[in-house]
């Protein structure tokens, strides 16, 4: 409670100075509200990003357990394809959780010893060149190397020509190969890959490196249609499962625990009541990008609820019906 009244002490002191601009000190009002929420929940959040469901693939902090872990047969039959040493396409529309998974690989497989990982940083503007010196790149890396002098003009480690760069991509992954190693390269978003990227992707397979390929099914349908022999090396794995209602309470009680740095063990999300994760399933059918988005809102719409009441943070509870409730600045 000290918090709260801090906080509203801050606010009737801004109110009777000069405003910066209304939307500027909106912005720093309900910024400071829904971090002093955090607080009070138990967090230390310094800026908005570390509040709960705010996660996103691709950030340094993001919470890897909250993802996929739900799904025992994705997760099963691709890292069995792994293990086979086959080339992998993840199929799934937007928001199920293809990026966690691909940040999952990329951190996990970064670590065993038996793995060299790469991938494109911008597949929709990556050339042949740029895909092979990505190879090249990972396996100078790794140990290995080629022999330079077997190329004619050689820029920071590689052949400027492509299709010495090609060449060099079959030298370095013998190699790798002969260390009883496998590159993989990961590629997102293959629903936007340029055409003339999936020849080059064919060549580096064939040469040994491993494609691990995620995106749409209309990506899928792309490489069929454009590069079919690609397509034919593929094990596709399609459609992520999206969530049950109570793999949305374990998101929840996850995300909460994480903020809280500490532990999950099986914990029953304490702020969502369970008519509200039920809603919460109900309007995202389970899609895991949409059910943090929602919980996001909630988590806002709560923050709001607390500040205005002045009651204790464990009387607090987010219900279904919080999601229709009008809020604003006043108290």
């Amino acid at each position: 409670m000290d918090r709260l009244e801090r906080l509203r002490s801050e606010d009737e002191d801004r109110a009777e100075s000069a405003s910066r601009g209304v939307l500027l000190d909106q912005l720093r009002e309900v910024e400071q509200r829904l971090l002093a929420f955090g607080e009070a929940l138990g967090g230390d959040p310094d800026d908005v990003t570390d509040l709960p469901f705010t996660e996103e693939a691709g950030l340094d902090r993001m919470p890897e357990p909250l993802y996929v872990r739900h799904d025992t047969e994705m997760l099963n039959q691709v890292t069995s394809w792994l293990l086979q040493d086959q080339h992998i396409g993840l199929v799934s529309p937007y928001g199920t959780g293809k990026s966690a998974f691909r940040e999952i690989v990329l951190r996990d497989l970064s670590k065993h010893d038996d793995f060299v990982v790469t991938h494109l940083d911008n597949p929709r503007e990556t050339t042949p060149r740029a895909l092979y010196r990505a190879v090249l790149e990972a396996a100078y890396a790794a140990g290995f190397s080629v022999s330079f002098g077997n190329y004619s003009q050689v820029r920071n480690g590689i052949p400027w020509a492509t299709a010495e760069a090609k060449d060099a991509v079959h030298e370095v992954m013998g190699r790798v190969r002969g260390h009883g190693k496998t590159l993989l390269l990961v590629v997102d978003e293959i629903e936007v890959l340029k055409p003339d990227l999936l020849s080059p992707l064919q060549v580096a397979g064939d040469a040994g490196v491993r494609l691990f390929l995620t995106g749409t099914p209309e990506g899928k349908r792309r490489v069929a249609e454009i590069r079919g022999t690609l397509d034919s090396r593929l094990r596709y794995y399609e459609g992520i499962d999206p969530f049950s209602p109570d793999d949305v309470a374990e998101y929840v009680a996850r995300s909460l625990a994480y903020f809280r740095d500490e532990p999950y063990e099986g914990q029953a999300p304490d702020l969502f009541t369970r008519a509200a994760i039920e809603d919460v399933h109900d309007r995202t059918e389970g899609v895991p990008r949409e059910v943090r988005i929602e919980c996001r809102e909630l988590f806002t719409r709560a923050a709001f609820v607390w500040y205005r009441t002045g009651q204790d943070v464990d009387r607090v509870q987010v219900t279904p019906e919080m999601r229709h409730r009008r809020f604003g600045m006043g108290y």
